[in-house]
């Protein structure tokens, strides 16, 4: 049977993607992320909610029923355990919690805010849709037209074309530009119940069309 995917193009001449970097994440910056309530306290010693990387991981080695996480989507507001409408998105995107960007993560929880603290109602999908895309970051190759897939940080939601110029339509975002080493801050977050995607490091190196749908 033909795969579903046989017909996407790649959007350019791809090359082998970068390695990941050692995590700069210790016990101590964890615990200080605890205590300002964007992690949760251990409960279990046995299965604590997170862990901080051996100085011998150079990549993720993770513990059974854990997945990789990063200290910027913390801070941008990634919740745990997280909400039906984050689980909705992994779903959708085909994507573990790695391949998100930093704002990608912030997308989400504006439109989580604006869904239930303007509009008054939980996160509604068909507005979702109608509003975002997703689309597949590439990092520059070193040459021109020479792109290459990166191991996280591949997914950007993004305003459809026209919305971000349509300010009655929906609030204007601000997002951050500049993100210097976030993607060396990761750690082991405990998955409970499996409610994140397992992380099996996939590389996504082509956009599904479906990124872009907008509402049936």
């Amino acid at each position: 049977m033909r795969s579903p995917f046989s017909q996407l193009k790649m959007p350019v001449r791809l090359i082998a993607t970068d390695d990941w970097r050692p995590s700069s994440m210790t016990e101590r910056r964890l615990v200080e992320l605890e205590r300002e309530g964007l992690l949760r306290p251990h409960t279990s010693s046995s299965r604590p909610e997170w862990i901080a990387p051996a100085a011998d991981h150079r990549e993720p080695r993770l513990p059974k029923g854990y997945v990789v996480s990063f200290t910027k989507f913390h801070r941008h507001g990634l919740g745990s355990p997280p909400s039906r409408f984050m689980r909705a998105l992994y779903h959708h995107y085909g994507v573990e919690l790695q391949h998100f960007s930093p704002n990608a993560i912030t997308a989400t929880v504006v439109f989580a805010a604006v869904c239930e603290g303007y509009l008054g109602m939980m996160p509604h999908w068909d507005l979702w849709l109608h509003l975002y895309q997703g689309e597949l970051f590439n990092a520059p190759g070193g040459s021109v037209g020479v792109r290459k897939p990166v191991r996280m940080g591949c997914l950007n939601l993004v305003l459809k074309t026209g919305k971000s110029e349509r300010p009655r339509e929906y609030i204007s975002v601000g997002l951050m530009s500049n993100h210097a080493e976030w993607d060396s801050q990761w750690f082991y977050l405990r998955n409970d119940n499996d409610l994140l995607s397992a992380y099996t490091g996939c590389l996504i190196s082509q956009r599904p069309e479906h990124w872009k749908y907008g509402v049936v």
